[in-house]
């Protein structure tokens, strides 16, 4: 990959990547960095926004194979972990004991322990639990001249020892122990304020001399891991940690304190904190208004009331449920009567809606159809809380001065406010302003003691500040404290210690130097290219599995190519070289590409609402070859499936040759679709169709070419339970299929097939209903038809098509409807378990819960909702990728299907993941249309 990006505004070009597969792979790949003098960039999650997770030496990723839990004490309440280990993760293997690692950062489902230890991540709680630092005992690292050691907790000999020691690591004991005893006094003086929790300025040098031996003699035993902590991978590889664990809240309950402005809701914090809360967060109109444009957070907004400037959410725990009662119901008088106009408390099972928005305010701010993004440069100060409210002033009229939009966000209960100015950091306009914007800002934090840094770190973005922030002399004893553990400048180079400009290796120095004619009407991003750099990197694509259905092909590799991060950064890159065409045909690009399953999870679950499936079906129709014999098979598809229902035997046998197989692209262990000797059409024409009333509502059913010609008893139960339901039934038998044309690129095709069906539906009227059978099919009609028809035409054939659009159901929306209506039949008890398996365009266009609740209208079904994410299938992908798709289903699907019964029926609403439960786990899943067929017998 030509460069890896984290969440920040930088973009270096590393010399090499390592993906070490364990702690002896890492300790080589180290080793053999620091022989060749090549400068080394430990990267974990890589959200990090200060520019510390990219670097242009030896990048080395710890998050693909260095993800063990390698010991668990739960009576002394300790762990040891690799450095790729999700926090997330951590704390689901620990909930079990009661237990959880304290800090909770915005992050959480992909942030790896490694980060967090090198930037001392705190989160939401860190009023209440502190910063990481106060919850490592230990850490594992490889130092900088390849030797290994642990630094922990050491008695007065032990440290002694240390001190006595002729070597390295000798040195380092003796370097900090000297600059503590000789300058420990000057260095607090210099240091940030020492009421402020979150001060990730420099190293911390301040926190060894105030609360360790000997400089503190009631102090906690001398230890070098909270050095570490924050160091930002400058000092020393970490191969595993020792951390604390902390005992799960017995009861927590959060309030919602809404304000008509933000100054209101800043000026009362201070006050707050004498109700001892575990976490008080700010969250501003911006990203409360960035939650209605993102799908997935818009029924995150349950608990917001009328329109809030800002909101304080306000978090607190306690041993005893009438003592957390009390406590709330006591604040909530106290906000009603301090300035806030409304204060929901809300109930424990929804507070992690709440969290949601708050969590993913960034990747929403950078998700917005503007240029000038919400960037991070004066993000993570944090001031004494006493002071917030008159530094955040200072901003607001920094901000006015220089006519920036500024977006407010973030930990009020530690004097902690993400503030993001509003630049296009293209222009030079835009580059000057971060510039001034960051000196300025310097000098606000100087004038409160504040920390340039509470938790982000210093990185590249703040480190040319930190000699004006500690003074000359401090700051030359940060580079002796450097020197020491890195003599050569190896270690992140360029990170804490560095004069280089801030607006070096600026990410967006890269632009298009040309701009291509596209398929898809990109005009609501502004551009293709806008359309991908709605990515900012924050990393949201890179969740376990069972956390989502973004991203299926990096929850089974864990590859960063594979994820939509690593896709756009491809893409990007390619966007931006002289020849972009040519560039979109890159190698690594494309097979990052060719593993996207098109399963449309990104643009619901990126908080940027990044959509990737459409992205590669215009980057294919880009690269589009003169002849391919798949794209071939695929625009000829349903003259084939005519062939196929003609000569079934014949038709099967040639598909089943493995030279065909190999010819296509398939995986010869693949079995493909059968041909069947009816189709759904000449069935349809058969059937003695009884006159409905006139009264009777008309249903158009769109009937793909899947349910037509390879799975006809699909399309007969969905034909013949809406007869019985007394609706006026008229097929449409599609000639072509827009999924399967728009997810190989064949756009102009697509676009065609769009059109004759909007001719088929020129009789429909306001008032009839319009079905379709298959999700992907009819969901294209909510999702890609209008960008990809463009809608010129006049204004009444817009509204028109804007018209169908919006009424093409799924059955299980219509049944719904129907149900509202009382129009449904009277369903026959079935006294079946149903496991129903959704759709992942379902989850991401529609409502996935609709299926459920279609499902439980008929006496005696129990519905249990399998709880996962793509099947694996999705179209043609699954019979190319045969390995990549078998992983994906064998994460949750196929291992919770092991619980069904042989009795149990198994719904799976789309026929690619029908497909898929039987190849892998010889299941017969059914369509939700073929259990009502049954229930109405």
């Amino acid at each position: 990959m030509p460069r890896l990006t984290d969440a920040s505004v930088y973009e270096l070009q590393a010399l090499e990547i390592d993906v070490p597969d364990s702690q002896l792979s890492l300790v080589y790949s180290t080793r053999r960095a620091l022989l060749n003098n090549n400068p080394i960039t430990l990267r974990a999650g890589g959200t990090s926004l200060g520019g510390q997770a990219t670097g242009s030496g030896t990048l080395i990723d710890v998050s693909k194979h260095l993800t063990k839990i390698i010991a668990y004490r739960p009576k002394e309440r300790e762990v040891d972990v690799e450095p790729g280990v999700i926090q997330d993760d951590l704390n689901d293997f620990l909930k079990a004991d009661g237990l959880r690692f304290a800090p909770d950062t915005s992050t959480s489902n992909r942030a790896m322990i490694g980060g967090m230890i090198g930037n001392n991540s705190c989160g939401s709680y860190s009023v209440y639990y502190g910063t990481t630092r106060e919850h490592v005992k230990s850490v594992d690292v490889i130092l900088a001249d390849g030797s290994e050691t642990t630094f922990g907790s050491l008695s007065d000999n032990q440290l002694q020892q240390k001190l006595n020691q002729q070597d390295f690591e000798g040195n380092i004991y003796r370097t900090v122990f000297n600059l503590l005893e000789r300058h420990g006094k000057t260095i607090l003086e210099h240091f940030p304020h020492p009421s402020i929790k979150r001060r990730n300025t420099g190293y911390a040098l301040d926190e060894l001399y105030r609360f360790h031996q000997p400089f503190n003699p009631k102090g906690k035993p001398f230890n070098l891991a909270p050095l570490i902590c924050g160091s930002e991978g400058t000092l020393a590889v970490i191969k595993q940690a020792c951390l604390n664990l902390v005992e799960l809240p017995k009861h927590r309950q959060l309030l919602c304190a809404h304000f008509d402005s933000i100054e209101a809701a800043m000026k009362i914090v201070p006050h707050l904190l004498e109700f001892e809360p575990a976490a008080i967060e700010l969250i501003d109109k911006a990203t409360l208004d960035g939650a209605k444009a993102n799908r997935q957070q818009q029924q995150n907004r349950f608990w917001i009331e009328g329109d809030p400037q800002a909101v304080l959410v306000i978090e607190l725990f306690d041993d005893l449920e009438s003592d957390l009662k009390g406590r709330l119901q006591n604040q909530q008088a106290w906000l009603l009567e301090h300035g806030a106009y409304a204060v929901p408390i809300i109930e424990p099972e929804e507070a992690s809606r709440v969290w949601e928005v708050r969590k993913a305010g960034l990747g929403m701010l950078m998700g917005k159809i503007t240029r000038k993004k919400a960037v991070a440069v004066i993000e993570d100060a944090a001031v004494p809380v006493r002071d917030l409210f008159e530094y955040f002033q200072d901003v607001q009229s920094l901000m006015a001065e220089l006519q920036v939009g500024c977006v407010y966000y973030g930990h009020a209960s530690v004097g902690l406010i993400h503030i993001r100015p509003e630049l296009d950091l293209a222009t030079a306009e835009g580059k000057e302003l971060f510039q001034t914007i960051a000196e300025r800002n310097s000098k606000l934090v100087k004038k409160y003691r504040g920390a340039l840094s509470g938790e982000h770190g210093d990185g590249r973005i703040r480190a040319p500040f930190l000699k004006e922030q500690m003074g000359e002399q401090v700051y030359a004893w940060l580079k002796e404290l450097k020197y020491a553990f890195d003599p050569h400048n190896l270690l992140n180079p360029g990170v804490i210690i560095s004069d280089t400009p801030i607006t070096e290796n600026l990410r967006a120095d890269r632009q298009p130097q040309q701009r291509l004619p596209t398929a898809f009407d990109w005009t609501k991003d502004m551009s293709l290219m806008d359309a991908v750099e709605k990515c900012n990197g924050a990393g949201a694509c890179r969740k376990s599995a069972g956390r989502g259905v973004m991203c299926p092909s990096y929850q089974a590799t864990r590859e960063e190519n594979y994820s939509t991060r690593g896709r756009s950064n491809l893409l990007r890159y390619a966007l931006t070289e002289p020849d972009p065409r040519k560039a979109l045909n890159d190698a690594e690009l494309q097979d990052a590409l060719a593993l996207c399953l098109g399963c449309k999870a990104c643009k619901t679950e990126c908080p940027a609402n990044v959509d990737m499936a459409r992205l590669k079906a215009e980057v294919l129709h880009q690269t589009r070859k003169f002849f391919d014999l798949s794209d071939w098979a695929i625009k000829h598809y349903a003259g084939l499936l005519n062939l196929g229902q003609k000569w079934p035997r014949l038709f099967n046998a040639v598909q089943s040759l493995s030279l065909v197989k190999k010819a296509l692209g398939v995986d010869v262990r693949r079995k493909l679709p059968q041909a069947h000797s009816q189709n759904l059409k000449s069935w349809w024409l058969s059937q003695k169709v009884e006159p409905m009333p006139a009264k009777s509502y008309k249903v158009w059913v769109l009937v793909d070419l899947f349910s037509q010609f390879q799975e006809p008893q699909v399309g007969q139960a969905v034909l013949r339970s809406l007869s019985k339901m007394g609706l006026q039934v008229e097929p449409l038998f599609l000639k072509a299929s827009p999924r399967a044309l728009i997810s190989q690129g064949l756009l102009p095709e697509a676009k065609q097939a769009l059109l004759q069906t909007v001719q088929l539906l020129k009789a429909w009227q306001a008032g009839d209903y319009i079905v379709g059978i298959e999700p992907s099919e009819l969901l294209v009609w909510r999702d890609e038809a209008h960008d990809l028809l463009k809608l010129e035409p006049s204004k009444n054939e817009q509204a028109y098509h804007q018209a169908v659009f919006s009424q093409v159901l799924s059955y299980e929306e219509l049944i719904l409807q129907l149900s509202d209506l009382n129009a449904l039949a009277k369903f026959n008890s079935l006294e079946r378990t149903v496991w129903l398996h959704v759709h992942c365009h379902q989850k991401a266009l529609a409502q996935p819960d609709d299926s459920r609740k279609a499902l439980q209208l008929i006496p005696g079904v129990a519905v249990e909702v399998i709880p996962s994410g793509c099947c694996g299938m999705s179209g043609e992908f699954g019979y190319k990728h045969y390995e990549v798709s078998r992983s994906i289903a064998e994460q949750t699907l196929l291992p919770t299907l092991e619980s069904a019964k042989d009795v149990d029926w198994i719904v799976a609403t789309g026929t690619s993941c029908r497909h898929q439960l039987a190849d892998f786990g010889q299941y017969s899943a059914l369509h939700i249309a073929q259990v009502f067929d049954q229930a109405m017998d």
